[in-house]
């Protein structure tokens, strides 16, 4: 062994090193510790550590890789959103299996309260919950809406109520006067005014308008004309002299506070201030049954019709003290014969009815809003597929507390504390619940988003003050309610960052120089230019009519006179420009997002319009705003005429549509 000993030590150091790698590879594992445990335990502490040092990073194995696919998405399962995304970019290895492991993603869109009817089966469950994790992250951050303000026609005072329907928005003003708005093109469509004091509205575009009134009468009115013209004005004084004037039902003993009407059942429910809860033959205009002595006045009445005409009709309303729901059975047989009974006739007949037997009403549920008398009325019954939402709130409103129930039973499901001041429950979905409550600074209110499902607060949103017209606040509304039923890839995308933009654009001049370049062009034919930075007006000297640049392109609504017809451009308002809304890819990670309006404006005299030529670097820098929809709308105080519209989108300035 000496002797060996001896030969080895001769050697040189790379030959001793040669010399233990060929005996160690070429022994069995078994073998190779023998050799190498006792060698690595009597050497001296320094080697043991650069030892330790060396060999962490060596043959370290991978145990996700390792694993078989079925214990992977198990060990995954148990990750959340933000935790599988900082793990996918490990390596290229875990990124793919992360990436793939569609079950996943499909748990974390459940969890983040991703709308699941609105994503197709075969969808990329990743990139839904992508998507719907930047409009969490935009609604967190205040940038997921943007704010824009009208201007009505024929609108001298405050806006008292307002309505909303698939696209249009219907209001009243103070002194009494319609106004029926196309959302996607910012044009009025129909003014007329009303003789007597309205009081709430509930309108369908292009059929029927309902108007309650302070004194105690409902009235209805055709807006089937509305798919023929535009704008269309109506300046009679008498009511009984439009020829869309429809119906008038008699009557409440008091204001009617609210009406729903459904043109399939043929049915009209109003409740007031008579305590009264009255139901109408929507085309006869008489009323069919008086539900009467409830325990106060009638603030809210909703009516849930069964459109299969298998089962029953329901109607929910609200009292300051209670909230109930009846219901009667529908028409089982769809191809009967239904007459109307005419006025002076009973309610009774022989035929079935459209809205059916309603002679078997009978009150289902209840649920009490002030047990012991120590609640304080909080206006807000709103309903969704699911649920029924109300707000119980202490009397000295310091303590509120959001109720959600089954819609069908009238359970229980959600009871959610909340530690401020409620003003309105505005809108429930089956995920989040709108609210609005008293805002941080004077004349002003906060809308506050609530995830029932965790009982968060997912966001809030500062808007005007708008002063209550009626218990329920008619002088609110909210518009499309899809996105409380969860997010997801049907809602805009967020936008993109103004750097990002710029970076693809580098050969795109300035924005400065570009409007400069075009308010000289302007100046040079006369016109006097307004350069702001969020956008550009040009306004002549003089009686002009409009022109709005858009794109490279030039419209003029030729409007002459008052009394002159409307020609097929939008008249009656100038409408905010288009404005660039630009993609910010950094949303998720909550960084301020940007992006930059052009706006041109000019006027011609006569029926000669300004042609303009816009440079290609202008046309660059627009692009359309990416779709958006309607989330409220509200009269402002102390503003005559001016309505406050609240929109989904990912735009920081505020558009204005100006009076003509």
């Amino acid at each position: 062994m000496e002797k060996v000993r001896q030969q080895v030590e001769a050697l040189g150091v790379q030959e001793q090193q040669q010399l233990i790698v060929d005996l160690i590879t070429s022994s069995a594992p078994e073998v190779q510790l023998n050799l190498l445990l006792p060698s690595v335990t009597a050497a001296a502490s320094y080697v043991k550590w650069r030892l330790v040092t060396n060999l962490q990073g060596q043959d370290t194995p991978d145990l996700l890789v390792l694993l078989p696919p079925e214990l992977q998405l198990e060990v995954l399962l148990y990750l959340d959103g933000p935790s599988l995304l900082h793990a996918s970019q490990v390596s290229k290895m875990w990124h793919s299996i992360i990436m793939n492991l569609n079950e996943v993603w499909l748990k974390q869109c459940r969890r983040l309260g991703v709308n699941m009817s609105k994503v197709p089966g075969w969808a990329d469950w990743h990139k839904a919950y992508i998507t719907s994790l930047r409009q969490q992250v935009s609604l967190k951050n205040g940038t997921a809406f943007s704010e824009r303000f009208m201007q009505l026609q024929n609108c001298k005072k405050a806006v008292k109520a307002v309505d909303y329907q698939d696209g249009f928005l219907c209001t009243v003003s103070e002194e009494d006067y319609i106004n029926i708005w196309q959302l996607d093109m910012n044009i009025p469509v129909m003014t007329f005014p009303v003789e007597r004091a309205v009081s709430c509205i509930k309108f369908h575009p292009n059929s029927l308008l309902l108007c309650g009134h302070f004194v105690g009468t409902l009235t209805s009115w055709d807006l089937s004309s509305m798919s023929q013209s535009r704008c269309t004005v109506w300046e009679h004084s008498n009511t009984r002299d439009h020829d869309n004037f429809k119906n008038r039902f008699k009557m409440h003993a008091g204001p009617v506070f609210s009406c729903d009407f459904s043109e399939e059942l043929d049915l009209l429910v109003s409740g007031g201030a008579d305590e009264c809860l009255k139901l109408w033959s929507l085309s006869a205009g008489v009323q069919v049954k008086s539900l009467s002595n409830q325990d106060h006045w009638v603030l809210r009445v909703i009516l849930i019709p069964d459109l299969s005409l298998t089962s029953k009709h329901d109607i929910v309303y609200m009292t300051r003290e209670n909230v109930k729901k009846i219901s009667w059975p529908s028409i089982v047989k769809r191809d009967c014969e239904c007459n109307v009974p005419e006025k002076g006739a009973g309610s009774s007949a022989s035929s079935p009815k459209p809205y059916g037997v309603i002679e078997k009403i009978s009150d289902n549920f209840k649920i009490s809003l002030n047990e012991g008398h120590t609640n304080f009325f909080t206006p807000g019954l709103q309903f969704s597929s699911k649920y029924i939402g109300i707000i119980k709130q202490d009397a000295e409103e310091k303590h509120a507390n959001l109720c959600v129930f089954d819609i069908e039973t009238f359970k229980l499901e959600h009871n959610i504390s909340l530690n401020i001041k409620v003003k309105k429950l505005l809108a429930l979905g089956n995920r989040y619940a709108l609210l609005l409550t008293m805002g941080s600074v004077l004349y002003s209110s906060t809308l506050v988003i609530i995830d029932i499902v965790t009982t968060k607060i997912i966001g809030t949103r500062s808007i005007p003050h708008s002063k209550m017209t009626t218990p329920d606040g008619a002088q609110l509304v909210v518009g499309d309610v899809e996105w409380l039923n969860g997010l997801g890839m049907h809602l805009p995308e967020p936008a993109r960052s103004l750097s990002a933009f710029q970076a693809e654009n580098s050969n795109c001049a300035t924005r400065t120089g570009i409007i400069a370049g075009a308010g000289k062009k302007l100046a040079s034919q006369g016109y006097r230019t307004e350069i702001s930075v969020s956008s550009m007006n040009t306004v002549p000297h003089g009686n002009t009519q409009n022109i709005n640049v858009q794109h490279n392109a030039v419209s003029c609504p030729k409007r002459k006179h008052k009394s002159d017809e409307c020609c097929s451009e939008p008249c009656g308002s100038e409408t905010a420009m288009d404005h660039t809304s630009l993609d910010a890819s950094c949303c998720a990670r909550g960084d301020t997002q940007n992006d930059f309006d052009v706006a041109l404006h000019a006027e011609c005299a006569g029926d000669q319009c300004l042609m303009m030529d816009i440079s290609p670097e202008l046309k660059a820098c627009q692009a359309l705003e990416q779709p958006s929809f309607l989330v409220l709308a509200a009269g402002v105080l102390n503003e005559p005429g001016r309505l406050f519209t609240l929109w989904w989108a990912q735009s920081r300035h505020t558009h204005k549509c100006k009076k003509e």
